[in-house]
């Protein structure tokens, strides 16, 4: 089964440019669950695996709530558990210009404040759009996911 739930036909659960296009394996929800093989082992890698899929979302949400800059945003996903991850800036900027060249965000420069001026991203109508329906996934997800330990837990009392 193949199916997308991003914008413009693209997977929402990738955060690096080129991961567009690859074999989808469907979830709950039909959330793309990764590319053969690969990004089935992150979701046992504890909680990092877990908080890495969520990184787009999370992101989104954020810039919802209020135009942000990348530093601060880095520092809002804290609260997220990515400090945990132990993810490298680099990748939340990746998927800032991966996000905005798909027009989900758009960004200026804002050279109010002391030192050099600092690029402000601001959520796009489509950015929104997109993190609607992610917001409309997760109740599906949690019972899957509800369902899933039920029966797990059953079966351990075997």
């Amino acid at each position: 089964m193949h199916q997308y739930m991003g914008y413009r036909n693209r997977c929402m659960g990738h955060e690096t440019e080129g991961e567009t296009r690859h074999r989808h394996h469907a979830g709950p929800a039909g959330a793309c669950m990764g590319s053969a093989g690969g990004q089935w082992g992150s979701m046992f890698e504890g909680s990092q695996g877990i908080t890495r899929r969520f990184l787009r979302p999370v992101v989104l949400l954020l810039l919802a709530e209020s135009p942000i800059h990348g530093y601060e945003l880095m520092g809002n996903l804290k609260e997220f558990g990515f400090d945990r991850a132990g993810m490298d800036p680099s990748i939340l900027y990746r998927l800032l210009r991966h996000i905005e060249r798909e027009g989900l965000t758009e960004s200026a420069l804002d050279d109010s404040g002391s030192g050099p001026a600092r690029k402000v991203y601001t959520l796009t109508p489509e950015g929104q759009e997109i993190l609607d329906l992610w917001a409309a996934s997760i109740d599906d997800t949690i019972n899957f996911l509800g369902q899933f330990k039920d029966r797990y837990e059953k079966l351990a009392e075997r």
